[in-house]
């Protein structure tokens, strides 16, 4: 059970190559099949749609012509460098007001096994890397691998799954299944408050069940809350346990909570220095 159909970005940014070559290797690999997108911004008045077969009138002619060049160039680059991979592979440029960015990117991965994108956040990083994220990890069916920059290339799996019962970290455990179950070995990690102790002892039965269906032996951690933010403990375990994939559910609160509140998928993808596959 592999990803057959990969999606990944290109935008020319140095920090997005180690999650091209990443999708690069799940597409050989697996010898399916790797379609790109090489996004491309201009402004243009709300409303007119996207992707341009026709670029709207209001569009300046400098910005139709630099923004035009600025796509061709992408997809130039993100070809030479697949030429010689022996994959199959599609290139697309995508050129488009940044507000439909979430638009695209969550139509474009409904049709894929899996969507493998940069961290949003760090050098060279923009909010719209962040709405690409967000518009891909809200794809029905879909999940998203966040490679950060420091990878340059994927080690044998130990993964840690971030488990609290909810719907998000069962699909984002069920979505992973094809990394999983190749995996040296998989911890499944629950950070559990005193009030809550007897209700995660029925849920790590349950993921330990699960798994052991699909033959994936698991060591199940129940670590007391500290205090400390979500994302830090888990990091903390995923450090210790030598991991090099965290599985978990993205976005259990909508994004604008997490925005004002603050959260566990926020600080997850600004702070980790481990892949990690989300799904909603």
């Amino acid at each position: 059970m592999l990803y057959k159909s990969v999606l990944t970005i290109w935008d020319s940014k140095e920090t997005s190559g180690a999650a091209f070559a990443h999708a690069v290797e799940m597409t050989r690999e697996s010898q399916g099949h790797l379609h790109v997108l090489c996004p491309a911004f201009m402004t243009v008045v709300s409303g007119v749609g996207y992707p341009f077969a026709v670029f709207p009138e209001t569009i300046n002619p400098e910005e139709r012509a630099a923004v035009t060049q600025r796509a061709e160039e992408r997809q130039k680059e993100a070809r030479d460098m697949l030429a010689k991979e022996g994959i199959l592979y599609t290139v697309e440029t995508a050129i488009l007001n940044r507000d439909e960015l979430p638009a695209l990117m969550n139509q474009t991965a409904r049709y894929v096994d899996i969507t493998v994108l940069p961290r949003p956040y760090g050098p060279e990083r923009t909010e719209t890397d962040e709405r690409i994220t967000e518009g891909a990890l809200f794809a029905e069916q879909c999940p998203v691998l966040i490679v950060p920059e420091n990878i340059s290339e994927m080690p044998e799996t130990r993964a840690v799954i971030a488990w609290d019962g909810s719907e998000q970290s069962l699909r984002a455990t069920k979505m992973a299944l094809p990394l999983l179950v190749s995996a040296d070995a998989v911890d499944v990690v629950i950070v559990s408050k005193d009030q809550d102790a007897e209700r995660h002892e029925e849920i790590a039965k349950d993921i330990g069940t699960f798994l052991s269906r699909h033959r994936i032996n698991v060591d199940i951690k129940v670590v007391a809350h500290t205090g400390d933010r979500m994302s830090e403990m888990i990091l903390d375990q995923a450090r210790e346990l030598k991991a090099s994939l965290i599985v978990m559910g993205g976005y259990g609160h909508s994004p604008l909570r997490e925005f004002l509140f603050g959260g566990a998928t926020r600080d997850m993808m600004k702070e980790s220095d481990i892949p990690i596959l989300m799904a909603h």
